[in-house]
């Protein structure tokens, strides 16, 4: 068995010789089978291989890069996932590793058939006129399926079979002191039944954190194992570290850095890519690389520098929560009273834990949050974050909804002003255009439709006002799930330090120094440190404080009537010599305002005294773009009559 980390003092072919390596893993060989210590984990072989060099003078180390971009699918292998490779081997090939060191491992690899999916930026800046509506789906950019590829660097299929090959095969013929980086971009699949056992996305396969620990059996004895992986439900791969899993015991020059937990998806896999859109935890880490030059450091800034809901994590902050988990069964206490009590033992030692804590500090002013110093605080600090991002969305979708509907009659109104344009854009000659083309025609399109609207100022400054007002809602609801990863980033922190605190005082030798060895390994650094862009030395603009984003909420909060509404056709509308934009009411949501004053199924809503809505839909912009606690009145029909309604706009409910 393997040996490395189980001991106190880690011995290294360095000052012992290979010899000496494989003579103790022989003796431990012997021990196993006569049965001392636990058995080998079902599946993986007894042991990974010997160091492959038998010479007395280790090489300085090279770093090997096997890179894995599985996919899927066509359809689901994005953009972004070509970029993080290219931008990962620009970093390796400036850092001076060469291409013949560079494995990658990409879709359908060599295949020229079409095997991912990208989408060119929408070129015409008055294309939000009519995003949402039938006619925008047709002319927005269309996904296109092009095959991968990579200047300099072969690409192999990402399978299991090849995957295994180059394993089996090309990684034993490291030598000691080598480093093998595996990076992974992809989708990922959460095990339901073991989130401890989640899975790579291969090209139509897939690969778990199981078989990928038994792969790396066949990486020789000497040589690091640092893991890069952006993709759902990573964490889960930090089960890879472990040579032996009861108890759970490190290799120790096996690690990684994750861009979330093992229950947590991913942001960044999305078919456009924009050059200005180059985020997510890959391209973050990328810049953490340049700048900070280790690994461990590029992890650390990318806590501070990574604005998207991903919760960045470690190996060894994995391997501490495990042994903190062991202890609270121990003592048959829950895990978060076994850290408040650790993390008490750390405010009384300032000069060790003073800088963990405040790391904290930074991420919570980074997200315009706060810096908690027990759990308790942090869960009671962040106990409305939930609610407010459900709130902030359901508020964005209302707001979109409106906004589409008066993207709707601005559009209809344009073609009853010119309604040549309705040949243009029917489906049997839209169909008939290639690519460029149909970017033709959208450019023509949109050009005539902004001047139509700027000829209505009304309704334009309508358009702007619900646009701009949507964007904020939707920015501000993407900001709160970005505050909730990172109270999460915050609380892995918080466990971490508690971790130290027990590595400190109450853990085993061998639990000490396997800890020592996975930051030994975490603290991985390229041969060269390649320059720093100006992304890479710049952080992103801090977020607005919560008690400021408070205010953002109440500026987005829409009005709300409390009714569902039909369109009247036009014959009844006809029957009943009424306006377009008269509605029949076919619900009163209980305890709403239009209950309150006296509204009934089948009411038909006319609009305002002295100016009904001459609009479709125009009842829901008007009742939204209401103050809650406005009063206002609604001419309704009702039983052949006009009556008039007075009534109070209530604030919305969420969905």
């Amino acid at each position: 068995r393997r040996v490395t980390g189980r001991l106190a003092t880690r011995p290294t072919a360095r000052a012992t010789g290979p010899w000496v390596a494989r003579s103790v893993a022989a003796l431990l060989l012997l021990l196993t089978a006569a049965g001392c210590g636990r058995p080998a984990p079902a599946g993986r072989p007894p042991a990974r291989l010997p160091t492959a060099t038998d010479s007395a003078e280790p090489n300085p180390g090279r770093i090997h890069a096997l890179l894995i971009n599985g996919g899927s699918s066509a359809e689901k292998n994005y953009g972004s996932h070509l970029l993080h490779l290219r931008e990962l081997i620009e970093l390796l090939r400036g850092s001076g590793v060469a291409d013949e060191r560079i494995h990658v491992f990409a879709s359908d690899g060599h295949d020229p058939a079409p095997d991912l999916a990208v989408r060119d930026a929408q070129p015409e800046k008055d294309f939000w006129l009519i995003d949402g509506l039938a006619i925008g789906n047709r002319l927005s950019t269309e996904v296109r399926l092009v095959d991968s590829k990579i200047d300099g660097v072969p690409l192999r299929p990402a399978t299991n079979a090849a995957i295994a090959a180059w394993f089996e095969n090309e990684a034993s013929e490291l030598a000691l002191g080598d480093t093998l980086l595996l990076y992974v971009t992809d989708h990922g699949s959460k095990n339901r039944a073991d989130p401890s056992n989640n899975t790579i996305s291969l090209w139509g396969e897939q690969l778990s954190v199981q078989r990928l620990r038994q792969l790396i059996f066949n990486v020789p004895q000497g040589v690091r194992v640092t893991m890069l992986m952006s993709q759902c439900y990573s964490g889960a791969f930090a089960n890879v570290q472990y040579e032996t899993l009861d108890p759970p015991q490190p290799f120790g020059d096996v690690c990684g850095f994750f861009s979330s937990t093992p229950e947590r998806q991913a942001y960044g896999c999305y078919p456009e890519n924009r050059g200005k859109h180059n985020v997510g935890h890959s391209f973050r880490f990328f810049d953490g690389v340049r700048l900070a030059g280790a690994f461990d450091a590029a992890h650390r800034r990318t806590l501070l520098s990574d604005s998207t809901p991903d919760v960045p994590g470690r190996t060894s902050d994995y391997y501490l929560r495990t042994l903190l988990e062991r202890e609270a069964a121990l003592r048959g206490i829950a895990l978060p009273a076994l850290v408040e009590e650790l993390l008490e033992q750390a405010w009384r030692d300032e000069v060790a834990h003073g800088p963990s804590f405040a790391a904290i500090d930074r991420i919570g002013e980074r997200f315009g949050s706060f810096g908690p110093r027990t759990l308790r605080e942090l869960d009671e600090r962040a106990a409305d974050l939930p609610s407010l991002a459900r709130d902030l969305k359901s508020y964005a979708r209302r707001w979109r909804t409106a906004l589409t509907d008066l993207r709707q009659q601005n559009f209809e109104q344009f073609l009853a002003a010119q309604p040549f344009w309705r040949d243009y854009l029917a489906d049997e000659f839209l169909d008939a255009l290639d690519v460029d083309e149909k970017r033709s025609v959208s450019a023509w399109l949109l050009e005539d439709l902004a001047e139509h609207t700027r000829q209505h100022g009304e309704l334009r400054s309508r358009l702007r006002a619900l646009r701009t007002i949507e964007q904020e809602a939707r920015s501000a609801a993407y900001r709160m799930e970005v505050r909730r990863g990172a109270v999460l980033r915050m609380r892995m922190a918080l466990v971490r330090i508690a971790g130290e605190v027990y590595i400190d005082r109450h853990a085993q030798d061998r639990e000490r120094a396997a800890y020592e060895a996975l930051l030994e390994c975490e603290r991985f650094r390229l041969r060269r440190q390649p320059p720093a862009s100006r992304r890479a030395r710049e952080l992103p603009p801090p977020f607005p404080e919560l008690v400021d984003e408070m205010h953002v909420i109440a500026s987005v909060l829409p009005g709300y009537l409390g009714i569902d509404f039909r369109i009247l056709p036009r014959d009844e509308r006809e029957r009943l010599d009424v306006l377009a934009g008269a509605v029949r009411i076919a619900a009163v949501y209980p305890h709403s305002p239009a209950e309150a004053a006296g509204l009934r199924v089948d009411d038909i809503v006319l609009g305002p005294p002295e100016e009904h809505f001459t609009e479709r839909n125009r009842i829901r912009e008007w009742s939204m773009t209401a103050l809650a606690g406005e009063t206002r009145s609604l001419d309704v029909l009702r039983d052949g009559r006009v009556i008039h309604v007075r009534l109070t706009i209530g604030a919305a409910p969420t969905e």
